[in-house]
């Protein structure tokens, strides 16, 4: 995901480099373990082929674009928003394609960091085709920011969703669910379901919330495509009566500590995957990566948020703030450390804000600048 509020595309100056961009973004939710990518061919001054890549296993967005152009391509230069890959694997190689094809330019938004995939620039430059670099990468970064995130760590890019009132709360009594967002707020919740890989709570909210966390339209009605779901577990198990693990709405992963034995009729009903105790929230993330999981969204109670937040474990955290308080007697949404050192740890930036109705939505990012006392002018 690239942004919440406004495109990221616009702040592309190049327009063909800009449509590339706005076309990879058709893939979104839909290639993982893949990143998302656009390609426009130019020839002459005009628009000749353009593709994204649609699915994990289908055509590159390269390969889409050239069979569009077809004998168009020769002679045309290539804007695409990731260097072509050099590797060969359940697609043929994307920059062989460009070279076997005749496209005489390449203008490529930003580097491949993959070690397996990365030298499609060098193999192109080396059959003669001249290749250019946007001068700023960063939009195309962002475009694939989770992937990035991934291809560097081995563990998915951590999207954590709080719905929180005026005073800091993220539901009224303790251990039940509270309506704190509105109607538009349950849209933004749903599209953030829609484009990561997998959702995953607490056995705490599983137990108070009993949540579906499928990916529904306005009429209820549940997506085609469904993201994985994942229970957190440590020392407590949910039960098998869930409804998540009886709507037939995809896979429901149980991440349960190493010698826990999963009780016979909940292991019937959850893939079941282990990891270290001792290796905390950052072992049992790492399993969900070695998995496949890119990205992963994290609708977190107030004990799962607090750890995620201790472990510097969240790489984004999408606050959405419902205009009511909530009152004293609410339970708090951080349970850590009260701050009386004058320090905040691990502080956070806002990168993105907007409107849901009547709430507000603000947008997350780790500060890598790291702590800064309080009352200190940042500006």
């Amino acid at each position: 995901m690239s942004r919440l509020f406004g495109d990221v595309c616009d702040s592309v100056s190049d327009p063909y480099l800009r449509r590339a961009c706005r076309l990879a973004e058709r893939g979104r939710g839909t290639t993982s373990p893949n990143p998302v990518v656009g390609c426009v061919l130019v020839r002459d001054g005009r628009v000749v082929g353009e593709g994204w890549h649609e699915r994990a296993g289908g055509p590159h967005a390269e390969a889409v674009a050239l069979a569009s152009a077809g004998d168009a391509a020769r002679g045309s230069t290539a804007y695409v928003t990731l260097e072509p890959c050099a590797h060969v694997g359940r697609t043929p190689s994307c920059a062989s394609a460009l070279i076997e094809a005749g496209v005489g330019r390449a203008v490529i938004g930003t580097s491949d960091p993959h070690t397996l995939a990365r030298g499609g620039a060098e193999m192109l430059s080396h059959a003669g085709v001249e290749v250019e670099f946007a001068d700023d990468p960063a939009p195309f970064n962002e475009l694939i920011t989770e992937w990035l995130h991934f291809a560097s760590t081995g563990t998915p890019f951590v999207r954590v969703k709080v719905a929180l009132s005026l005073d800091g709360h993220s539901t009224l009594v303790p251990g039940s669910p509270s309506r704190i967002s509105g109607r538009e707020a349950s849209a933004l919740t749903m599209r953030l379901r829609s484009e990561a890989d997998a959702v995953m709570v607490g056995v705490a909210t599983a137990l108070s919330d009993d949540p579906a966390l499928t990916v529904r339209g306005d009429d209820g009605s549940a997506a085609a495509r469904q993201p994985r779901r994942v229970l957190l577990g440590r020392a407590s198990q949910p039960p098998a009566s869930l409804r998540m693990l009886h709507d037939g709405a995809g896979v429901v992963t149980l991440l349960a500590p190493e010698g826990v034995p999963t009780e016979p009729m909940l292991a019937r009903l959850v893939d079941t995957r282990s990891y270290a105790l001792s290796d905390g929230l950052a072992g049992a993330l790492n399993v969900l990566g070695g998995s496949g999981v890119v990205s992963l969204l994290v609708e977190a109670g107030p004990r799962l948020l607090t750890a995620l937040y201790d472990g510097a474990l969240i790489d984004e955290l999408v606050l959405v703030h419902g205009g009511g308080m909530a009152g004293t007697s609410a339970p708090d949404l951080y349970l850590g450390a009260d701050g009386a050192t004058g320090s905040l740890a691990k502080p956070l930036h806002v990168v993105d804000a907007g409107r849901c109705g009547a709430d507000a939505v603000t947008v997350w990012r780790p500060d890598e600048e790291g702590t800064y006392r309080a009352g200190t002018d940042r500006s």
